[in-house]
């Protein structure tokens, strides 16, 4: 079945129920603050996380979300690690938690915050969905033997400002401007540009290349519910310069632990060649990289082929 743009702005058969969607029961998580320090001043904030226990002595996994998203987005991934503990923040300025006191959300700033997360609670294991992916490796790059794997989805290989079509480059400048001129506005008109309901279901309808309308309603209805909890327009502008100038490429040389790369077919954001080409970097210091391309699936695997993917995940761990 394939979809014109209507029916992808408009899609039917909405199911809130994740069961129905994946197969896999769903997980209840228990929400909780940690109280981390900010990067530059060392004041203390807190931080949302989400956790959803595993069996005992199971492995623990902490999952980061990606651009203007939250831990919601990665919640039919974990309905199907009911094998794994898994821990989620909402990131600094994103979903329930607070920005950054005073550091800029840059992805070095966030990497520092998981890194602290991931000591309190104690998880050798790191997942991170594309913004999410080039945090979690440069996490790992910062603390180099405190993790024993690393999974990243829909992995960020090429920066954007490095496009090489002229409809990417133009695409490109676009997003930035409207970014910009978002966090120049009056704060409450800034917010509903950003919120608009029809760039928001556009931005869903690209990324996608689902062809279940099934899943195609859940993803434009979690973005509708989720995509705008950000805690200014000026946090979002920092967190979008941060995923368009950084890749998981700049510190592929320090990922020497296990690395599983899973990608979409059809993702125009990371393609197939560019996760090859990651995997070829990893690999020049790392013979344990494995790498999974889903057929159909574009950049939104976590929700596309979410049940694929966690199996995937749990075969690999």
């Amino acid at each position: 079945m394939t979809f014109g743009i209507w029916p992808r702005l408009r899609p039917q058969h909405l199911v809130r129920d994740r069961a129905l969607l994946t197969g896999n029961s769903q997980r209840n998580p228990d929400r909780f603050g940690i109280e981390v320090t900010d990067p530059v001043s060392g004041a203390p904030f807190e931080v949302t996380v989400f956790g959803y226990p595993g069996p005992p002595d199971s492995r623990q996994l902490l999952a980061i979300h990606g651009f203007r998203g939250d831990h919601h987005g990665l919640e039919l991934v974990i309905d199907g690690l009911s094998n794994c503990g898994v821990w989620t923040p909402d990131l600094p300025g994103f979903g329930a938690s607070p920005a950054m006191p005073d550091a800029e959300h840059t992805v070095e700033n966030l990497a520092h915050v998981v890194n602290q997360l991931a000591q309190r609670l104690d998880a050798p294991a790191l997942l991170g969905h594309s913004f999410g992916s080039v945090i979690a490796a440069y996490a790992v790059h910062q603390r180099p033997f405190a993790y024993r794997h690393l999974v990243l989805l829909n992995p960020i290989a090429r920066p954007a400002l490095a496009a090489q079509s002229r409809m990417d480059r133009a695409a490109t400048a676009v997003t930035n401007s409207f970014y910009q001129v978002a966090a120049t506005l009056p704060p409450t008109m800034g917010r509903q540009l950003l919120s608009n309901r029809l760039i928001v279901w556009a931005t869903g309808a690209f990324m996608t290349k689902t062809d279940d309308p099934r899943v195609l309603a859940y993803t434009h209805d979690q973005h509708q519910a989720y995509f705008s909890a950000f805690e200014s327009p000026e946090v979002l502008l920092e967190a979008y310069r941060a995923s368009v100038q950084h890749t998981v490429s700049d510190v592929a040389q320090s990922l020497k632990l296990p690395v599983t790369l899973i990608g979409g077919e059809a993702d125009e954001l990371s393609s197939p060649d560019d996760i090859s080409a990651l995997a070829d970097q990893i690999g020049i210091v790392n013979d344990d990289v494995e790498t999974h391309i889903l057929p159909r699936t574009g950049h939104l695997l976590h929700y596309e082929r979410s049940a694929a993917v966690a199996a995937l995940i749990t075969w690999r761990l």
